[in-house]
C-alpha cells in the first residue's frame, strides 16, 4: 500500500500557525510602538508601526481561507466579557461615589485624570446597555 502525500501542515497546525501570525502583528506592532515612542522619542515613526501591526492582523484574519475562530473562542470571547463586565461594575460604583464623596469630607482632591476615564466606564456601560436592548428587543 502507498502512502497518500500531503501538502504540508494540517489544517490544525496551519490555523495555529496563522493565529500566532496574528497576534504577534498585534503584540510586537504594540510593543516595536511603545519602544519608538517612549524610548526611542520617534512618535510618528511609532504611530506607523502600530498601523502596520493592525493591518497585518486584519491582513492574516482575512486573508486566509481557514476559519481561524470557531465557536468555541467565541464562547470563550462571551464568558471573557461577562466576567470583565462583572468584575468592573462594582469598581466603577465605588470609584465614581468615593470621587465625589472624598472631595467634601477630605481635603484630597481627585486628580482631573480620573474623570474621563470614569466617564469612559461609564460610556462603555451605556453602550452595553443599548447593545443589549437592541439585541433583546429586536424584531
Amino acid at each position: 500500500m502507498t502512502r497518500t502525500q500531503t501538502s504540508g501542515r494540517s489544517p490544525l497546525d496551519q490555523k495555529r500557525r496563522y493565529r500566532q501570525l496574528m497576534y504577534g502583528f498585534v503584540f510586537g506592532g504594540v510593543a516595536v510602538a511603545l519602544l519608538l515612542r517612549e524610548v526611542l522619542g520617534y512618535p510618528l515613526v511609532s504611530e506607523a508601526v502600530y498601523w502596520v501591526g493592525i493591518l497585518g492582523f486584519l491582513a492574516v484574519w482575512q486573508g486566509t481561507s481557514l476559519t481561524l475562530f470557531d465557536e468555541r473562542d467565541r464562547a470563550l470571547e462571551r464568558k471573557a466579557s461577562q466576567l470583565t463586565l462583572k468584575l468592573f461594575a462594582p469598581v466603577l460604583v465605588l470609584a465614581a461615589s468615593a470621587a465625589r464623596v472624598v472631595p467634601k469630607v477630605t481635603a484630597y482632591t481627585v486628580p482631573e485624570a480620573v474623570w474621563p476615564a470614569l466617564y469612559g466606564f461609564v460610556a462603555l456601560y451605556a453602550t452595553f446597555g443599548v447593545v443589549y436592548l437592541a439585541l433583546r428587543y429586536r424584531p
